[in-house]
């Protein structure tokens, strides 16, 4: 019914705009396979910087993503001293120290 419509002269440009939108919808699909990442699953393997030294208990707090977090490390904590974080429990970040030849700045690793 569309070839009467449009002639049979357009055929080749209704081929090509079924194709283009054959291609728009397996790019949609694709897309919305993927499991988003967002919020704090994104945290582990973040850079931070300690920004309050450690207690007795090894908790301390740092920046981490421009939020200051409340962390925990098996080590003591110095102001200044950058951290990666290894895992979240709830409100607080189990991190490591990272050596300064190891670090680039503002990027996950």
């Amino acid at each position: 019914m569309l070839l009467v419509y449009f002639g049979s002269q357009s055929v080749w440009a209704l081929s090509l705009l079924g194709l283009i939108l054959l291609l728009a919808v397996i790019i949609a699909i694709q897309a919305h396979r993927g499991r988003a990442r967002g919020g704090n699953e994104e945290l582990p393997g973040m850079i931070g910087e300690v920004v309050q030294a450690s207690d007795i208990r090894g908790r301390a707090r740092a920046l981490v993503r421009g939020e200051i977090w409340q962390v925990h490390a098996d080590m003591r904590l110095m102001p200044g001293q950058t951290v990666r974080v290894r895992a979240e429990r709830g409100l607080i970040l189990e991190v490591e120290p990272v050596p300064e030849r190891d670090v680039s700045p503002g990027e996950p690793t």
